[in-house]
Parts: C-alpha cells; structure tokens; sequence
C-alpha cells in the first residue's frame, strides 16, 4: 500500500496503462467520436474550409467545447497546411482599445498605430498580405465566447467584413456557453452572419458508455474483463447526466479508489460509495 501511495503521480500504471486515462487536459488522442461530437467537428471543418466566416458552437460548461476546438487545430495541422489559426482563450479585455492591440499583437503586428482606425487598417492589410502574398487562410478562434461585451462582438463583425469578391479574409469560430445566445439576440446583424451554428449536448448513455471505453482503450488498456462493469457505467451516467467533464472528473476518483481497495473492477457497489463521498465532500 505504501509503494502504491508513493508511485501515485503514475497510478495509471499499476492498471497496465501507458498513460492516464481521464485527465482533465483537453487532449485531441482522446477524443471519442460521439455521434454529437463527430457531426459538429465534420460540419465545422468543411465549413471552414469552404471559407464561410462566422461558425457559433454552443454548450454547456463540460460539453467538451474546448477539446472540440483542439482537435479542430489539430485536424488542419495535419492536412491544411495553408491555413493559421489563432486561439483566444479568456476574451476579457476593459475596452475596445485594449482589444484591438491584443489583436495586433496575436497577428505580430509590429508596425506603431495612434488610433483604433490604424489598428483596425493595419490588421486589414495583414489578412489581405497573408491571403494573397502569402497564401494563408486566417482562422481566429474563440474559446469562453460568453465573456465578449458589445464592443469586442462588433469589432468582430468589421473583420468579418474585410472580403474581397471572391474570399473572406478571416474566419472566427466561436465557442461559448447557452448565455451567448443572448448576446446573439441583442445583435441581430452579427447574428445573421452565423454561417455554421452547432449546439453541443450531454451524451446519452449509449455515448457515455462508449466515451468511457475509449478513453481506457487509448491509455492502453488490455484487461481481459472490461474495467467498469455495465451497471456501474449505467450509475455513472446517472450520476454525472452525461456531461463529458464530470464522467472523467468522476471515473478519475473510481480509479483511485480501484487502486487503494486492491481490486480488480468497478461495480455498481463501488460507484454508489464513491457518489455518496462526493454527497459528503462535494468532489
């Protein structure tokens, strides 16, 4: 027990795995192409790739929003080689002012500006540059899109606005939770420019399921007898309602407490003791 308790950064071991299982990064290798999740991230992608504009993915905190937009990068690294993302991860920003230059600074801008509108020009030769001299589709990504205040949604739609004939000069991709669709109905001319709106849902317990076997068989599981019985796996659902965050939050704790117990296999038994622990502690 004590050799356990000492080897506990790599716990995943003492299973035979390679690697942990339900980490809370958002790592792509773990994606589990649900049938909500594969759908939205096959539409996102050839939306972007027919140049659309403005894509608006919606969900709830722990949907998965933001291993979507991993994989989404990781998806173009590999086969669009002419096109640049760029990632907001936090859009809070105290005015338009201080948006404007994180933008400048995110497109390594380094020419000086002395107002908004130079900003705002120097950023439109910027994409016109990288499209056209350099061959570059620009893609603006935007994590937690809720946060954005009136004046940073309408600088987004002016760089939506920079398009040639033929191209639009930048595509965003917003993700944010269900509160942006109020900021959506307060601008309706932002609103009309969604080219591709998806909204994410919790997965059902045939996904749910599946998700849990997935992430297992990626760190390497090869156990002879699935690791999480089906009447735990059903209980687990239940518990965390199918939000893909709180099933990984929740099967790291049954994990460890598998490892502790010295046993081989989470049972219905061990997920209600772990759910009531959670009741006491809050965890």
């Amino acid at each position: 027990m004590n050799n356990r308790i000492n080897q506990r950064i790599e716990y995943f071991e003492l299973l035979g795995l390679a690697k942990e299982p339900f980490s809370m990064a958002p790592d792509p290798e773990f994606f589990c192409l649900t049938q909500t999740h594969g759908e939205c991230l096959n539409r996102l992608e050839i939306s972007v790739r027919l140049n659309r504009g403005l894509h608006v993915i919606i969900g709830d905190i722990g949907t998965g929003k933001t291993t979507l937009s991993r994989l989404l990068l990781e998806q173009f690294l590999i086969y669009g080689s002419n096109y640049e993302f760029f990632l907001i991860l936090d859009p809070t920003w105290k005015d338009s002012s201080d948006f404007l230059l994180f933008l400048k600074n995110l497109f390594r801008i380094e020419a000086p500006a002395n107002s908004q509108v130079e900003i705002m020009n120097q950023i439109e030769h910027f994409l016109l540059d990288s499209t056209f001299n350099f061959d570059k589709r620009i893609v603006l990504i935007i994590d937690e899109g809720q946060k954005m205040r009136t004046d940073q949604i309408e600088i987004i739609r002016t760089l939506l606005n920079f398009e040639t004939n033929n191209v639009k000069l930048i595509q965003v991709v917003i993700f944010a939770q269900p509160e942006f669709r109020e900021m959506l109905k307060s601008h309706e001319n932002f609103k009309d420019r969604i080219a591709f709106g998806f909204t994410i849902y919790p997965l059902d317990f045939e996904s749910a399921s599946k998700f849990i076997d997935h992430r297992l068989t990626v760190a390497g599981y090869k156990g002879e007898s699935p690791l999480f019985t089906e009447k735990a796996k059903e209980l687990i659902f239940k518990h965390t309602n199918g939000y893909p965050r709180k099933i990984i939050v929740f099967c790291h704790h049954l994990i460890i407490d598998l490892l502790i117990s010295n046993e081989k296999v989470i049972n219905s038994e061990k997920v209600l003791t772990r759910m009531q622990a959670a009741e006491q502690f809050d965890v």
